[in-house]
């Protein structure tokens, strides 16, 4: 999102992005603190930023959950009160920041690895039917909505002229098809 920010928009829209995923780890290390879960360093990249908490593996499927599921929601938290008052009073910078708060959160709820949604799809089946059905529903999921994606992607790419939809539909179709390392390999 901040390269097609860099790209498209002027200066602001790429701050109003920074500051939601910024606003975005804040969630989840909030939720990482509540359950007094150490954090051990975080690592920006360009896939948006990994927090490392050991500790996070030893959490419950519900607490992880939350911890998961914090970040996408502080960003959709943020994203309606500020869209409202932005409205209200004519503000053009706080109406961009709420769009960018909305699609960060939507975004990110996407059940493709390395996005929470991913994460979060396998520790809901997890908790129900067993790890093994969790993984199995998330990569399946992921496979799906990847695919899904870029054929969107190739259809506005050759409707629109606009490659970049193609490309960051790719971005997260080939590390599913094992074409690409995913986040976190080395």
């Amino acid at each position: 999102m901040l390269a097609a920010s860099l790209t498209v928009c002027p200066a602001e829209a790429t701050l109003a992005v920074l500051l939601a995923a910024a606003m975005h780890e804040a969630g989840h290390l909030a939720a990482l603190r509540a359950f007094r879960v150490p954090v051990e360093g975080i690592r920006l990249g360009a896939m948006g930023a990994v927090i490392r908490a050991g500790g996070a593996k030893r959490l419950s499927y519900g607490r992880e959950l939350c911890v998961t599921l914090a970040g996408p929601a502080v960003n959709l938290l943020c994203a309606y009160p500020l869209a409202v008052l932005s409205a209200r009073h004519g503000w053009d910078r706080g109406m961009l920041l709420a769009g960018a708060h909305a699609v960060l959160g939507v975004y990110n709820l996407l059940p493709v690895p390395p996005l929470d949604g991913s994460r979060a799809l396998y520790l809901i089946v997890s908790y129900c039917f067993g790890p093994a059905a969790g993984e199995r529903a998330a990569r399946c999921a992921a496979l799906v909505c990847s695919f899904t994606l870029a054929a969107l992607g190739a259809y506005l790419a050759l409707r629109y002229s606009a490659a970049l939809f193609l490309l960051a539909a790719l971005g997260l179709l080939l590390p599913q098809l094992g074409l690409a390392k995913p986040r976190g390999s080395v």
